[in-house]
């Protein structure tokens, strides 16, 4: 308990009364016993603590190493009128699609870091469906994943397209018990031709559809877990990747087999961003080129001294 508190003892190595923090850590004087149901707590071992290299802390038990993090850098991007994005999916070319819960969107040709310009869009028949909850870039479409369940396509012409009209899948919605949670659905290879990835929480599962003689229902195919006080903020995937981003930015990645099942449970790469107070994270996606690019709203002082809330690609 001194490890964390302040104390006061009748008896026993000085300091008697004390708080942690403060003062040379008594209790740990470079021999440590193991095993109370030894003889005189057993055989004495040499302790690894030390007061001074420690910083001059009493805490008894060892720091975990500290996480690498890396420094993103905004891309330059000028945004439609009044446009606020809160989805990112990657397309051919590291071209990107920011989206709104509503359906509005944008192309971003995130690869030419010095044009800084981006096409509107819209998706029409999407709100009957719901509002966005995640999507992905499917060849000449997009597969958009809805508040309601429902699995919207959206076709494509280019991305100088100024609209797509979308139509709902003809698969069951996904079960309500995943509520509005971040989710993506892919298209794959194998079996029904599609897959969906859903979180909660920490952990994402992996969703295959399942025919049998009652119908066609959603089935838990596997699953990946982030640590456990991660928080997923956004989905995404392509045919043989998934993303996992968490509520502090880092962004967590798979690679899938042909059937859409992951290779691995651990993630194969963790990508930490440097902290900054003034962005909350929001989305990312993998550029064909492997970079991981991101999506956040992020608090920037005006020339007039006023602070606005403005949408931010980081890569």
């Amino acid at each position: 308990p001194e490890a964390d508190m302040w104390w006061s003892e009748p008896e026993g190595p000085e300091p008697l009364h004390g708080a942690a923090g403060f003062g040379e850590n008594t209790w740990s004087k470079g021999l440590i016993a193991y095993g109370q149901n030894e003889p005189k707590w057993g055989p004495k071992h040499e302790g690894i603590h030390d007061f001074d290299s420690s910083g001059g802390h009493r805490r008894l038990s060892t720091q975990l190493p500290a996480v690498e993090t890396r420094a993103v850098v905004p891309v330059p991007v000028q945004w439609p009128g009044l446009f606020e994005p809160d989805h990112l999916t990657c397309g051919p070319a590291d071209t990107v699609a920011a989206l709104t819960f509503n359906g509005m969107g944008a192309f971003v040709p995130a690869a030419d870091s010095a044009a800084g310009h981006s096409a509107a869009f819209s998706l029409e028949g999407l709100v009957e469906l719901g509002m966005v909850r995640g999507l992905s870039w499917a060849a000449s479409k997009l597969l958009v994943v809805t508040t309601s369940g429902k699995i919207a396509s959206c076709p494509l012409v280019g991305t100088g397209a100024q609209k797509a009209t979308c139509s709902q899948l003809s698969v069951p919605s996904l079960p309500s018990s995943f509520g509005t949670a971040p989710a993506t659905a892919i298209e794959v290879k194998t079996g029904s031709g599609l897959r969906v990835m859903v979180a909660t929480g920490s952990r994402v599962s992996l969703l295959e559809l399942h025919v049998d003689d009652e119908g066609s229902h959603w089935r838990e195919a596997g699953s990946v877990f982030l640590p456990e006080d991660a928080q997923v903020v956004a989905v995404a995937a392509t045919h043989d990747s998934l993303l996992v981003t968490a509520e502090d930015g880092s962004a967590h990645l798979w690679h899938l087999r042909a059937d859409g099942a992951a290779v691995s449970e651990e993630a194969s790469h963790v990508d930490v961003p440097t902290f900054d107070s003034r962005r909350k994270w929001q989305s990312a996606c993998l550029l064909p080129s492997g970079k991981i690019i991101r999506l956040a709203s992020t608090w920037q002082r005006s020339k007039g001294g006023a602070s606005t809330l403005s949408s931010e690609l980081l890569i």
